[in-house]
Parts: C-alpha cells; structure tokens; sequence
C-alpha cells in the first residue's frame, strides 16, 4: 500500500463543475507508484458515474454508507435553513456531513488494515498543477507530526480542504474516530457551528493539550486563500468558495480578493469608468493570484459584456533578492496554476454570457513591457514591484491610459511620521506624474509600519472626474467604553451577585417569529403598529424608546438595558435616567447587561421582577494580558462557556445581536435615526466634553446631516451590517429624512435584497 493515501468526494451535481477538472489534473502530475486515491461520489442513486480511471484511483458510492444515511435521516432538518430564516451554512450540518463520512470510513478501514502511513484529505475543488511525487508529498507531511492542518491566523478554526493524519500515530487515528463519533452521536448539535472545520479544530485542540503533535503548514496566513500562501501552492490552486463560479452572480467578488477596503475602491472606479462601453480593457502589473484581475472584470462586467485583461508578474521566476528590491512579502504563484485560474474563470462567464480574455506575461516588467502598445487600454493597475526603478518604468509604459490606479501609496496622518525612502517609489512616480488629475483617495487600511495604505489615481485632464463618493474622507468613529474599564468590571461583579435568582441569556435555535426592534429616534408608529399587528410581532426596545411606546399605547415585550452610567445620571439625549424608568409595564421583560452600573439595575429590580441578564462582549470581560485573542478574563467571574452578545457599540444594535442569539432573524428596525432633525442654532453651538462641537456635519449620497459621536458609531455598525453581503438576517428598515435611512437606501442589503422571499430566488 502506498506512503500516501490520498481521500476525497464529490456530489453528482458537482462533477462538471470542478471535480473532472480535479481528477484530470491529479491523473496528469501524480506519480502512480506514489500515491492511492480514494474518491467517494453521491447523488448518483446507485449508477455507476462515468469518471477519469487510473490505476492509483478508486471510486466509492458514498450513499451506501449507512452511518451516513442514519445521520441524515434523523437530522434532515439541521440544514440551516429554518422557516423564514435566512439560509445559515454555519448551522447546515447536513452539508458538512459528507466529508466526515467519507474519510473516517477510509480511516476505519485503514485502522482495521494496520496502515501505518499518510491519510490525507483533498477537496474536489481543488486542481494540482505540477507535478506531485512521494518526496513532495514528504515536505507536506513531515513525519514526525500526527496531524497536518492549515491554521489561519484571523479565522477561529483550519481550513479543512488540507488535512493530513499520521495513521501510525495513535492519537491522529484517535481523533478521526472522535471526529467520526459526533456525527454519530449527534454531538455536533451541542457546539457553536455545525461545520466540519469547526469541529476539527475544536477536537484538534484538545487533542493538542493533551501531547498530539500538529504541525500547521499555513503558519501565519489569514483570510481564506490559504492554499495560495503556504506551500501548497507549488502544487495546488483551491477554488474554494465563490472562486468555483459556482450558480453565483457574475456581480459578486471572489471571496479570496476581498478585504482591506481599497479593494472595494477599485472594484467602484471599473464599475464607474466602465460605463457606456460595450467592452473594457484592463492592464495589471503584479498579477499575482489573478484573483484582482477577476474582481476587476466582475465589476466591468456589471455594465459591459467583453473585457479583455492583460497580466504582468515575475510569477515562479521572483527570487528571495528580487522580493528584497521589491518590498514583496506575498508567496509566489507560479504561471501555470494563475493561467489555469483565469481559463476557469472565462469558462464559468461564458456560460454566463460573459467574453473574458486574457494574456499573462512572465518576467521583469522593464523588459515585457517594452514591446507592447496599451493605447487601448481602459485602466491601468499598477501593483507589482515597489521600488522606484520599477514603478516609474511601469507607469511610462502606461501614460497614455486613460486611469491609472496605483496600489500601495503610504501616508502617515502624523505630521512628524514620514514614509520610509524604501517605501516611497509610488509616492515619487505619482508626484512626478504631470498634466494629470491628482487623486490619493482615504482609506483606512494599516501597514505594519503603522501607516495608512492609499490607492492613488492619475487621470487624464480630458477623462471624467472620480465621484464623490469614492473620493470624499469618510468620518470613522473609534467607540471606546463610557466609562473605565475597571468601573464596567464592578458593575459585571455586582450584577453577577444581583440577578443570580435569574435566568441568564442562552444559544437558541432560530425561530421564525417577526420582532419589530425599537430605538431611540423618530418613531413612525403607525407602521410599527401595522407591523405588529400584520406579522403578530413582538416589539424590542431600547430604554430612550421606552417611555414613547408606553405614551403611544404600545406595552414592549421586552426593553434591552446596557449603559454602564449610574442611574442619577443625565442620558446621552438629555434626559434624567430615572424618568426614562418612571413607568414599567409588568409584562416588559427587562434585559439587563451585566455591564449596567449596578444602580440601574437595582432601580429596575426595584419595579418589576420580569428580568433575564446577559453578558455584552466588551474589553471589560477580556483578559487584557492576552492579544492575540479574545479570552474571559476568570477573575471577573463570568462562567466558562458563556454566550456574549456582540453587535455593535449602542443598544439598539445589541438588540439585534441578542436577538440573533435568541433565534430570531425576522427583524423590523424603528427609530433608527443617528442624525439630528431641525437642528437649531444653540444646538449647532453646543460643546462635547473635550470642547469640540457635540454635532457633525456629515455628508452622504448627496444629503447632509447634524449628528453626533456616538449616533455616528451607531450608523457605522447598521452600515455595516448592511454591507454584509451574506448577512443572516432578515431585515426591514422604516424611516426617512434621516442618515440611518439614507444609508438604507445606498446599502447592498436594500438594493439586492429586500425581502427574505427574493433572497431565496436569488439562492
């Protein structure tokens, strides 16, 4: 039996789609005498599939397993999608199931064969493109590990299309059954995630603690595109995710690409610059991936139907002394596994209706670009090389483009910070630049030097300008607590001893219930009433919405209470705090945040004993001796295991958060203001605590507003939360006239998905 058993599956409905792909491309670069190869394929009700055959590769009926099929059958409806609840792969057990299946029952008969050696699991989505022997395999797998996993420094569990098991080892063996026994069990229903990369990592750390030796091969790689910055990617590309162009909109972003902001800058200025066109030409230097190329042509391909895109890059011929001249710190892809990338990629938009080409050219831009003539050329995206020698050749190249965007412009926002000379080659080629439109546009992206990194633009003085939006600072509001961390972790301690005759917050499974989520503002009670009374739903409020629902004869279900200051206090709307508890329904269930000063909380105890604690996530439940990660600090007393509710800085937010962690996801949103209506004079003159004036003006969409700090903060994390595009909520907004509604009306949630009902069409 071979050192190296290779096990992977695939769904019939995926076969065409990625797992030929993958078939063909092991059966071309594996060595035969090297490897085994166990796939596992379902769907086919008992037909054999027409599949590529070699002598290393064999093929299993997935559906015959009847531990599988038992699981199934008793969770059907762990699939999450619950009611009206929008779709939840977190909590879709049965989707993640399969893998499990299919490589513990490799594992057990492997157990039973005193197989000694390599099991390693392989996604169907994934493509070997080079060559791959026993000794590359070796590099992967050292031997004196039990588990090879890939660990991702930003995300709380491996990628799992990875993972290798030293079956000679006791404890990797050990772990697949454990594995395998919570599924069987249904011990999965009990954790946080159904996936099967939570649950590895979960049983990987405990086996960690206790002497198994597991050896990260991702050591430092964040964000899902982990396969292209580890080692892996010398033999293998992962489509993973959206990157299989699997049934998704050619308008979304390939997941991988997606991140620091400017990104999303540049895909908005092809969307604006690609309009009118019937098809759309983009030059990159600093290729890399291709997954930019790809999120640039997703966005032209939102107004045209052609782009045509050429590519420049060292690829596999950068060396260490050339990322040294250069300033790159990213992992090299080779030319091979980049092409066959974008091949893929205008396969999957021609099916889509879609014209992608590409050319990609190898070598020092200073040399490959010499011969080419790009007075086609639409935009031009500068981000290969760093230094000033390369840089400013790449832009002489491309002067005649029409847009010329640069990556990688640092800006210090301290006076007496400069950029270090090494790091100034953009800075200086744009500054050079003449007879040309100027534009640095802000973003909030971080180095690790500790400065701002800026696309910059050079347009043509004939070229229509950038829009507003794009090129106008954002106001970014940094909340911090109200009060001192050591005060919120007296009012933890004391509301722990005050409400332990009371239930505190637990997970629950989502519910199909509507809930009409009341803040502060403007309250348009006349649809909130309609809402109620249409959909049987509950109404939540925040205390400042409180003493209005009670004027208007609307008794709460249920009032959510947050603020750490005292209750002799003046709120942040002016209003004595006390008044805003003078009257308290008896069937208004109070939610009480542990980190409410304990004065609150007695005055609500006082008045009713309809109350239920939860713990709000902030930093005075985190150990602040420990950086790298979010942990409860134990002295504060908060039990092991605990659920905080997250959301955001306001209570109006926390109640979404704690409702999402109540099961609800049918949310209609009230009150939601965050700016200032008729603002008078003596208002614009008022003064915060530090002397600065208590209102902003901001602007958005072409509308301006009065706000203030925190009501911004407020407005960022709904923005937020409505930039989300997988967003696992259903949510409606009334209001108008306000910044809140303005953002709404901007928002990727509201234009694309109104309604739960269009959001399944869409699925």
């Amino acid at each position: 039996m071979s050192k190296y058993t290779f096990v992977t599956s695939f769904h019939k409905d995926d076969f065409d789609l990625y797992a030929k792909q993958m078939l063909e491309s092991v059966i071309n670069n594996w060595n035969p005498d090297d490897f085994r190869l166990v796939v596992y394929y379902d769907g086919y009700a008992g037909a054999t599939p027409v599949v590529p055959e070699a002598s290393f590769i064999e093929y299993r009926d997935l559906d015959k397993l009847k531990a599988r099929q038992d699981f199934i059958r008793r969770n059907k409806h762990q699939n999450g999608r619950f009611a009206e609840a929008p779709y939840d792969y977190k909590k879709d057990a049965i989707r993640f199931c399969h893998k499990v299946y299919a490589y513990s029952d490799l594992a057990y008969e492997l157990i039973d064969q005193e197989y000694t050696d390599w099991l390693v699991w392989l996604d169907a989505d994934t493509l070997c493109t080079s060559k791959f022997t026993a000794d590359d395999a070796a590099k992967l797998l050292p031997d004196d590990s039990d588990v090879v996993h890939l660990g991702r420094t930003d995300i709380d569990y491996s990628e799992t299309g990875f993972i290798g098991w030293n079956m000679g080892m006791h404890n990797a063996a050990s772990m697949i059954v454990d594995i395998r026994g919570a599924y069987d069990t249904n011990e999965i229903f009990g954790y946080r995630e159904w996936t099967d990369a939570f649950i590895f990592e979960r049983l990987l750390n405990i086996y960690k603690a206790h002497g198994t030796k597991a050896f990260n091969l991702s050591e430092g790689v964040s964000g899902i595109a982990v396969f292209e910055n580890c080692p892996l990617k010398d033999y293998f590309i992962h489509n993973k995710g959206r990157l299989k162009f699997e049934k998704a909109p050619i308008d979304v972003v390939a997941q991988d690409v997606t991140g620091p902001k400017r990104y999303k800058q540049l895909a908005d200025i092809v969307r604006h610059y690609s309009e009118g066109l019937s098809s759309f030409s983009i030059v990159e230097t600093g290729t890399w991936n291709g997954g930019r190329a790809v999120e640039m042509a997703l966005a032209a391909f939102e107004n045209v139907d052609t782009v045509h895109y050429r590519g420049f890059d060292l690829f596999e011929d950068a060396t260490e002394e050339t990322d040294k001249i250069e300033l790159n710190i990213k992992q090299h892809n080779t030319y091979n596994a980049v092409n066959d990338r974008l091949r893929q990629f205008s396969k999957k938009m021609k099916e889509n209706g879609k014209g992608f080409t590409f050319t990609l050219y190898k070598g020092d831009t200073k040399k490959t670009m010499e011969s080419h003539q790009f007075n086609d050329v639409d935009i031009a995206y500068i981000d290969g090389g760093h230094s000033y020698d390369t840089v400013s050749s790449d832009y002489k190249y491309l002067r005649q483009v029409p847009v010329v965007v640069f990556d990688d412009y640092y800006s210090f926002h301290e006076e007496d910070k400069k950029v270090p000379e090494e790091h100034s080659g953009i800075i200086k080629t744009f500054n050079e630049a003449i007879e040309r439109n100027k534009y640095v546009l802000p973003s909030s992206d971080m180095t690790a030097f500790g400065s701002h990194v800026h696309l910059a633009v050079l347009l043509k003085k004939e070229t229509k300008s950038l829009p507003d939006d794009i090129t106008k600072t954002p106001i970014v509001i940094k909340p911090k607590d109200c009060m001192p961390v050591d005060y919120i972790r007296n009012n933890i301690k004391e509301n722990l001893n005050l409400i332990k005759d009371y239930d505190w917050v637990k997970k629950y499974k989502p519910n199909d219930a509507h809930v009409a989520v009341v803040s502060g503002g403007v309250i348009d009670f006349k649809n909130l009433k309609h809402v109620k009374k249409k959909y049987n739903a509950e109404v939540w409020c925040v205390k400042h919405a409180l003493p209005k629902l009670i004027e208007q004869g609307i008794t709460p279900d249920a009032c959510l209470v947050l603020d750490p200051r005292p209750i002799n206090g003046i709120s942040t709307h002016g209003v004595k705090r006390t008044e805003l508890f003078e009257t308290i329904p008896e069937e208004t269930r109070f939610y009480i945040a542990s980190m409410t000063d304990s004065s609150v909380t007695r005055h609500i105890m006082s008045k009713t004993d309809n109350i239920l604690g939860f713990h709000a996530f902030t930093d005075g439940v985190r150990d602040m001796s420990i950086t790298d990660r979010v942990v409860i600090d134990k002295g504060i007393g908060i039990p092991e295991g605990t659920v905080l509710i997250s959301g955001g800085t306001a209570a109006a937010t926390r109640t979404i958060g704690l409702l999402d962690t109540l099961g609800y996801h049918n949310m209609h949103l009230f009150g939601f203001d965050c700016s200032v209506l008729d603002i008078t004079d003596e208002q614009k003159s008022e003064k915060d605590e530090a002397g600065n004036p208590k209102y902003i003006h901001v602007e958005t969409g072409g509308k301006k507003f009065y706000s203030t700090g925190e009501l911004l903060a407020l407005a960022q994390d709904l923005e937020r939360m409505w930039e989300e595009k997988e967003l696992q909520l259903n949510i409606r907004y009334y209001g108008k006239d306000s910044l809140v509604a303005q953002i709404w009306e901007q928002s990727f949630y509201k234009n694309k998905y109104t309604t739960f009902s269009e959001r399944q069409c869409q699925n």
